[in-house]
């Protein structure tokens, strides 16, 4: 279950920040530099990569949303953020993008900043919520409460632009539980989409820092797959699009002594679904126990969904046939089959 339009990344690493996060070292996930840039920066580095994404698109002929990454677009300098908006704009009203999208803090969206937004083309806000665990946002030094999450929701749904959740699993004082209740009160704000990312420990961070006195222990992996698997499946019912799983592979992670622990992978999405599929269909042979009084079980899924089913290596499916009995499990793609749904039969 995702969500993928198209979409023209600039980014402004720490532009509009109030501070640097516990857990933030943008140069790492955006090879960009990590320090704050003064304003005259901001400008220059907007139009070079503006000016970069335009040629490209010349060739391209895609239309989708121009989104502003990497800093806290609403807590711009007014005169900067007007001066973005008013750059892009007409090339949305010439069909060039389909959109404007930006990130921002929850605390920077007020009743004033969505009146200057409202003028221009602006498609999609997400929010960097990260929690909605009063909890866990003050042990993270968010700087705000799940209160401001709350109302900076309801005014970007008044806009009627598309509202994404992003959160974060893994951050101090968080939990299983305290984070299937974040995404919880997350489904409850009727988000179009929710990024989700696990916290890591990056060079040059507060959390860092945290780990290495002792005072933060990081997730595994594993745990983290087994946290991100009931927020999935939750999501899923709900119907609620996850945007992203884990963090981009830029290259700027892979160099050593970037990420200093925490439960990085390149595939972390995939495998998170390849678990959810796991204890799907376990969930579903344990409710019908008539289908083990055959030996052989065929399971179709929509044709995209074929590697996640099957699962690394046939995984899954080996985990099945020695939990259930089955003498062979035959896993089958089948078109108009919908995401996430599955039919078997009985050979």
């Amino acid at each position: 279950m995702t969500h993928k339009p198209i979409v023209y990344p600039i980014f402004l690493p720490h532009a509009g920040c109030p501070f640097q996060c516990i857990y933030c070292d943008q140069r790492a996930v955006t090879s960009r530099p990590s320090r704050s840039p003064s304003q005259a920066g901001i400008s220059l580095s907007f139009r070079e990569q503006f000016g970069q994404l335009l040629e490209h698109l010349r060739e391209q002929q895609r239309p989708g949303e121009l989104a502003f990454y990497g800093g806290t677009f609403t807590a711009l300098p007014p005169e900067v953020m007007e001066e973005i908006l008013e750059t892009v704009a007409p090339w949305v009203y010439r069909g060039v993008f389909s959109g404007l999208r930006f990130s921002t803090r929850p605390d920077s969206i007020s009743e004033s900043v969505c009146s200057l937004l409202g003028r221009y083309p602006i498609e999609t806000v997400e929010l960097g919520v990260q929690s909605l665990v009063d909890e866990v946002l003050v042990q993270s030094r968010r700087g705000y409460s799940s209160e401001s999450v709350s109302r900076a929701a309801e005014l970007v749904h008044a806009r009627g632009w598309r509202l994404g959740l992003q959160l974060m699993l893994g951050l101090p004082g968080d939990s299983p539980a305290v984070f299937l209740a974040s995404v919880v009160k997350a489904v409850a704000l009727q988000p179009d989409f929710v990024p989700i990312y696990p916290t890591l420990g990056l060079a040059g961070t507060q959390l860092a820092e945290w780990h290495q006195a002792g005072r933060y222990l990081p997730l595994s992996l594993e745990e983290a797959i087994s946290w991100c698997v009931p927020a999935y499946e939750l999501l899923f019912r709900e119907r609620i699009p996850i945007a992203r799983l884990g963090l981009h592979p830029d290259p700027e992670l892979k160099k050593p002594g970037t990420i200093l622990a925490g439960p990085y992978h390149p595939a972390f999405g995939y495998l998170v679904r390849v678990y959810w599929w796991r204890e799907r269909l376990n969930r579903y042979l344990q409710a019908h126990p008539e289908l083990m009084r055959r030996g052989d079980l065929t399971l179709y899924v929509e044709e995209r969904s074929l590697s996640e089913v099957v699962g690394p290596h046939r995984s899954n499916v080996r985990h099945w046939q020695e939990k259930w009995r089955f003498r062979e499990i035959r896993v089958k793609g089948r078109a108009g089959q919908l995401p996430g749904d599955f039919e078997t039969f009985l050979n």
